[in-house]
C-alpha cells in the first residue's frame, strides 16, 4: 500500500478513536459503537478496494480480455445455479416442512452474492482451458 493510502487509514482509524472517545465520556455507547464502526468500516473499504483494483475488472466486465469474460461467465453462472437450488429448497420447505418464508429472501440474497464472489475468486486464480 503506498504511504498516501497508509495514512488515510490511520486517519480513518484515529478518528474512530476519538469518536469512541468522545461519545462514551457523553454517556452514549451506541453512537459510540456506531460512529467507530463506520470509520473503522471505512477504513478497511478504502484498504480492500485499493488491493483490488485489478480484480474489479472481472467484476465489472471493463477492458476484459477473453480469459477474464470466461472467468467472469462461469461465476455468473455458478451464482445462478445457486440462486435456482436456493429457490428449490425454499420452496420444498414451505410446502413440505411448513418454513416460514421471512428470511429467505434475504438469505437467498447473500447466499447468491457470496457463491458469485466465491466463484469469480475460484475461477480467477485456475487457469482456463
Amino acid at each position: 500500500m503506498r504511504l498516501k493510502d497508509r495514512l488515510f487509514v490511520g486517519l480513518c482509524v484515529l478518528a474512530a478513536v476519538a469518536v469512541v472517545l468522545f461519545a462514551l465520556s457523553r454517556g452514549n455507547p451506541r453512537a459510540a459503537a456506531i460512529g467507530g464502526g463506520l470509520f473503522l468500516g471505512y477504513a478497511v473499504l478504502h484498504s480492500v478496494v485499493r488491493r483490488l483494483e485489478p480484480a474489479a475488472r472481472l467484476v465489472t466486465g471493463h477492458e476484459a480480455d477473453q480469459a477474464e469474460r470466461l472467468t467472469q461467465f462461469r461465476a455468473m453462472r455458478t451464482a445462478g445455479q445457486m440462486a435456482l437450488l436456493v429457490a428449490v429448497v425454499g420452496v420444498a420447505l414451505a410446502l413440505f416442512a411448513d418454513w416460514d418464508t421471512g428470511l429467505w429472501v434475504a438469505g437467498t440474497a447473500v447466499v447468491v452474492v457470496a457463491s458469485f464472489v466465491v466463484a469469480l475468486w475460484w475461477f480467477g486464480r485456475t487457469p482456463q482451458s
